[in-house]
């Protein structure tokens, strides 16, 4: 068997650069493909680039030797609590139908761009955006959280219209992982990709973001349960020193609690075509984004080099 190559990615808002200059900057340490959601603290805001605008777009990443691999406008679905939203009608809640209308113009820019999938996120735990995270102590000890029928019926009718579109645009939904969203864990994205049963339902795995859910199996039942979904890796790492307590930090790739060699490895073997989405999350002494980025790449070719 030949040696199998990943393709490397990069989540370009992690660098903190100007736009132009994140990409020269993410082509240098080696990405082959990007993921975004803005155009730089000084960009224009994607959701109002015209045609043209998304055609000189896609020219200026191209003219760096990338490609897009993911695209969102904006955090759709991010920020919102979904004991905030009714059931039976909420498209009338004013957050949704913003971050739906932010979601449609991604697919619209990814189809017109020839990206094949959008950037989208789970909905927030109930209280998860305050002090008090009042669910948090629940879910890590059910490592995860519980989905109620209720939570899991409005996940559903949320996706389902979220389908519709990417039907339209001929885009698949590229679901997030976060430890604040219901898609926190491989069994919680399973659940919720099963119950949506659409061949256009993927996801970008977060692996740190599980194991900071309390999910300790990650790197072996949690890789089953997320191969036959994956876009790509939203690699990270971290270190969880008291979960219950939400106390944890993050590090340079391959040094926290990640196993990601065993990762790499059932990749390799599957020769899997997922992205490799570099982030970062950490600061080295000196405070530079792009030397934490470089830090991580570098470590990720070591970790691929011996798994």
């Amino acid at each position: 068997m030949t040696e199998h190559k990943f393709k490397l990615g990069m989540y370009l808002p992690e660098l903190a650069l100007p736009f132009d200059e994140s990409l020269a900057k993410a082509r240098e340490i080696g990405a082959d493909c990007v993921w975004f959601n803005t155009l730089g603290a000084d960009g224009p805001s994607m959701r109002e680039l015209d045609d043209a605008a998304v055609d000189r777009l896609g020219e200026q990443v191209a003219s760096h030797g990338l490609e897009i691999f993911l695209i969102n406008v904006g955090n759709p679905f991010k920020q919102i609590h979904l004991t905030d939203l009714d059931l039976d009608c909420m498209e009338e809640n004013p957050e949704f139908r913003q971050d739906m209308d932010d979601m449609v113009r991604s697919m619209q820019i990814a189809a017109r761009l020839g990206v094949g999938a959008v950037g989208v996120f789970t909905f927030a735990w109930p209280g998860e955006y305050t002090a008090a995270k009042p669910t948090w102590p629940m879910r890590w000890l059910t490592r995860g959280g519980y989905i109620a029928d209720v939570d899991m019926e409005k996940l559903v009718r949320a996706f389902s219209l979220a389908l519709e579109e990417a039907e339209k645009y001929d885009v698949d939904l590229a679901l997030s992982m976060m430890p604040w969203n219901y898609t926190n864990t491989t069994g919680n994205f399973r659940r919720v990709a099963e119950a949506l049963n659409s061949p256009r339902i993927k996801v970008m795995w977060g692996p740190s973001d599980n194991m900071n859910c309390g999910e300790a199996d990650v790197a072996t039942a949690g890789f089953l349960n997320i191969h036959p979904y994956l876009h790509g890796l939203h690699l990270k790492d971290l270190t969880v020193k008291d979960g219950l307590q939400l106390d944890f930090a993050y590090c340079p790739l391959g040094e926290g609690d990640v196993d990601y060699p065993t990762i790499l490895r059932s990749l390799r073997d599957r020769r899997s075509d997922a992205v490799l989405s570099v982030a970062t999350h950490f600061l080295p002494p000196s405070g530079s984004r792009v030397e934490a980025m470089q830090i991580n790449y570098a470590n990720l070719r070591r970790l691929i080099a011996e798994s």
